[in-house]
């Protein structure tokens, strides 16, 4: 998958929401609740005065950004929901988002215009203690500063009726990412190792490290654009599938990472030549955590424009 490792460090959070019983926000699970009263939530320190606004002001002046290869996996991801979508969502999307840019641009936004505020880097991971079965907000998250607790807060702001389209805006670019960063194994890798960006690895003479080799190297394995990509994956899907993804919300998404790093990425042995057998492994996972990833973005998008 693809994605920018963000600098492995706790900061100050943005991630304040009530939780239902699968981890997404209430506001998704039971309509006839109110509605979270504030669209900002309350800091410790001035996240939401300064960098928010500053994040805005970016935003505003920005213009079409040059996106990367790198971004491919993020973009197959979005483009994937998009086949997903209901007609409601389709339309309330392209009025959220500006004019010429698709959810496939959202959904890198936040690895470009948005890592210009440091305190928001936090946002993309989650570090998980070694000895733990899964994810604990209490242990793992206590400042809400990690991708289970801002997915669920941004996706808390999209679903707010009377909330200003620049804040929807900024929400659906996050909730689009970060859909796409928990499917990402070494999304949820250790601390020490900063998510495997410390671990040197090589595969045929080329050399890297770990977290960007599933970030990048085993996404390019699978050929073509990411449109040709986003439309393979796809139909393979069969409708059991996506019926059994469709459930949980970004805690089990961010378990399901916890298993796949312990026994799938981090299965080197001792060398840090990269086998045919552990691309092999590897290949198979990045496909279907592309694919879950899709489906469960179109899911949620549903759910919050329904």
């Amino acid at each position: 998958m693809v994605y920018l490792l963000a600098a492995r460090r706790r900061k100050r959070s943005p991630t304040a929401v009530l939780e239902g019983a699968t981890g997404l926000p209430v506001e998704l699970h039971n309509r006839q609740r109110k509605r979270t009263n504030s669209l900002m939530p309350t800091l410790k320190a001035p996240l939401t005065g300064c960098a928010i606004a500053t994040l805005l002001l970016v935003q505003w002046v920005s213009g079409s950004s040059a996106f990367a290869w790198r971004d491919k996996g993020h973009r197959v991801v979005a483009l994937i929901a998009e086949a997903n979508f209901t007609q409601e969502t389709r339309k309330r999307i392209q009025e959220i988002l500006p004019a010429g840019t698709t959810l496939a641009d959202a959904a890198v936004w936040p690895d470009h215009e948005g890592r210009s505020i440091g305190d928001l880097n936090p946002l993309h991971y989650v570090s998980i203690a070694e000895n733990a079965e899964g994810y604990d907000q209490a242990r793992d998250c206590p400042e809400r500063d990690c991708m289970v607790e801002a997915l669920k807060w941004f996706l808390a702001n999209l679903g707010e009726k009377n909330a200003p389209t620049i804040i929807k805006r900024m929400a659906l670019r996050y909730v689009a990412h970060l859909v796409g960063d928990m499917h990402q194994p070494l999304h949820a890798g250790r601390l020490k190792d900063r998510g495997g960006a410390e671990i040197k690895v090589s595969y045929h003479g080329q050399t890297t490290n770990l977290h960007y080799f599933w970030d990048l190297d085993l996404v390019e394995m699978e050929g073509g654009s990411a449109e040709e990509l986003a439309r393979r994956l796809g139909a393979a899907v069969t409708e059991e599938e996506r019926l059994r993804w469709q459930s949980g919300g970004p805690v089990q998404w961010t378990d399901e990472s916890l298993m796949l790093v312990r026994t799938r990425a981090y299965s080197l042995g001792q060398s840090v030549e990269l086998s045919d057998e552990y691309v092999e492994m590897a290949r198979p996972v990045v496909r279907t955590r592309l694919v879950q990833a899709g489906i469960r973005l179109a899911w949620l998008l549903n759910l919050v424009f329904k």
